[in-house]
């Protein structure tokens, strides 16, 4: 993969931000090149914007898996921003992590590298913070992307900040008070009705979560909620836990469902 680290001053955040982007490499070493700018010229990739959990960077996800070399292997680019602990949404504190990754962020990248702007070619794919944050773009803006992964997704906003809190991190600041979560604005199950009855055609997702994971449950019951209104999803439950171990064990099985070209039936 050809790798850029980049950082920018984010007009909607205010702040610089580091977004790490991948773009597949011509490896044809056979053939020789009499022009280089030729070689290094390409058509528009499809992208996948990788969403980070709490804690961690986009950093994790270069040192954590083999996303890098599959999404090579599949000609997938990825985008992967830098964005704390803000869960991807528009926080009590101002700062609109939502608006950013929703306008900012692909107009950034698309105008700067290859990347396709056509909704059938961007994806959305994020682990337990990172993975509600798939979700809440992806119902807020149906419209952006075409398929959607959440591995071990915080779907309950509720159950995710009072867990946060309670290793450390002010989701108060962030979220405002846990108790008003449920039926809010940033509840996935509002989101999720809202998206089913807009008439928008809601991205395909993909759910993979741990047996032993302490969200399983919640998940199992999101996922409920998804059939009850129609909306497209695969949920996959496998041995493990809450762990990049884990994530990176279906790394390959989600870059394949990216890959792939059969979307579900409705």
């Amino acid at each position: 993969m050809i790798a850029i680290d980049t950082a920018f001053s984010s007009i909607i955040l205010k702040t610089q931000v580091n977004v790490k982007v991948y773009l597949p490499n011509p490896e044809d070493f056979m053939h020789p090149v009499t022009d280089f700018r030729e070689r290094y010229t390409f058509k528009p990739f499809k992208t996948a914007y990788l969403f980070h959990g709490i804690m961690d960077s986009a950093q994790q996800w270069v040192e954590n898996t083999n996303v890098v070399r599959l999404a090579q292997d599949a000609g997938i680019a990825l985008v992967i921003p830098s964005c704390g602990n803000n869960f991807y949404v528009n926080t009590v504190y101002k700062a609109a992590y939502s608006d950013f990754v929703s306008r900012e962020l692909p107009g950034f990248v698309q105008s700067l590298f290859p990347l396709s702007d056509r909704r059938e070619d961007n994806f959305l794919w994020g682990i337990s913070m990172g993975g509600y944050g798939t979700m809440h773009l992806a119902f807020t803006h149906p419209e952006m992307f075409s398929k959607v992964i959440a591995m071990s997704p915080t779907s309950d906003i509720e159950f995710a900040a009072r867990f946060a809190t309670a290793v450390g991190v002010d989701t108060e600041y962030i979220l405002g008070s846990w108790k008003k979560l449920s039926g809010s604005s940033l509840d996935l199950n509002v989101l999720a009705r809202q998206a089913a009855g807009s008439g928008q055609d809601v991205p395909d997702m993909l759910l993979i979560i741990a047996d032993q994971d302490h969200m399983v449950r919640d998940n199992t019951e999101f996922k409920g909620t998804l059939d009850k209104l129609g909306i497209r999803n695969d949920y996959r439950i496998y041995p493990g836990d809450h762990s990049w171990k884990f994530w990176d064990a279906h790394v390959k099985e989600c870059i394949d469902w990216l890959a792939g070209q059969a979307y579900f039936e409705n």
